[in-house]
């Protein structure tokens, strides 16, 4: 199966993740690191303005995923790991000495297979329900020197039908958000409705939800819990009830996202109930 990134394809940089947005360079290790634990199309850049924008809470991205970590690494002059996330953790650590880092479970098993292969190398495959409790201590203690005194966020979307048809678009076009005047670009190839990558979709993000919950079980972390509908209904309510556990009193500024979703994708929610419906009642 085909997990989307944002890399490749010609696309042109996120503003956030460029020089401009870089902060004095902290020394030593942040005082907190705010780790918004999540899948993809699930809010989290959304959420991840909102955070940056109002102020004081560090500017979350995906610093460990393969779309971001490239151009970032090469840009640092960082050409391992150690180097990387000490790199992260100087140029990304706001003046107040919050480092704010998005998450997804994929990007977890990679970290930890390329800091202990030999440990980790079948954590890959493995489903929630045979992963030990153990196993989850082990993946928080080495990765302790890249979050720092973490503080967790759980941010997960419950529509699982159209996160998986917004993934698929998005992988397809190249087309990961939509802001004006930044980041804009042609859609890079059509997307095709596909059934069966559809419900692969929703088994990936079951599976990575499935592992972040074991996760914080596993090491007693009581995660503020966000979700995509919760921005989407009222985002100025949702976004500013977690910064308020993120123990700030700001309120986020106005969106510059567009809404991505369309009568297209709305349309291929339809036909993807309407195809599992007549696939089940064939196989009955």
């Amino acid at each position: 199966m085909t997990i989307g990134t944002e890399s490749g394809r010609g696309s042109k940089p996120y503003d956030l993740t460029m020089a401009e947005c870089d902060y004095p360079a902290w020394s030593g290790p942040p005082r907190r690191t705010i780790v918004v634990c999540t899948h993809q199309r699930s809010g989290s850049t959304l959420f991840g303005e909102a955070m940056y924008f109002a102020g004081g809470l560090g500017c979350p991205l995906e610093y460990y995923h393969a779309g971001f970590r490239p151009a970032l690494a090469q840009r640092w002059q960082a050409s391992n790991i150690g180097d990387y996330a000490a790199a992260v953790g100087r140029y990304r650590t706001d003046p107040g000495g919050t480092l704010s880092i998005k998450l997804f479970w994929r990007d977890v098993v990679e970290l930890a297979i390329e800091i202990d292969a030999g440990r980790f190398g079948a954590l890959k495959n493995n489903p929630p329900d045979a992963t030990e409790p153990a196993t989850y201590r082990a993946i928080a203690d080495i990765l302790a020197p890249l979050l720092h005194a973490p503080v967790f966020v759980h941010l997960f979307r419950r529509d699982r039908i159209r996160q998986a048809i917004s993934t698929v678009v998005a992988s397809d076009t190249g087309q990961w958000r939509r802001i004006p005047d930044v980041d804009e670009r042609e859609p890079a190839g059509e997307s095709l409705f596909d059934l069966d990558r559809i419900e692969q979709l929703i088994g990936y993000s079951d599976f990575c939800h499935g592992h972040w919950r074991n996760f914080f079980a596993a090491i007693g972390a009581a995660p503020y819990v966000l979700t995509y509908e919760d921005l989407a209904r009222d985002y100025v309510a949702a976004a500013k009830g977690a910064l308020r556990f993120l123990d700030s009193d700001m309120s986020p500024p106005s969106t510059r996202m567009r809404r991505q979703a369309d009568e297209i994708s709305e349309s291929n929610v339809l036909r993807f109930l309407r195809a599992r419906a007549a696939r089940a009642q064939g196989a009955s």
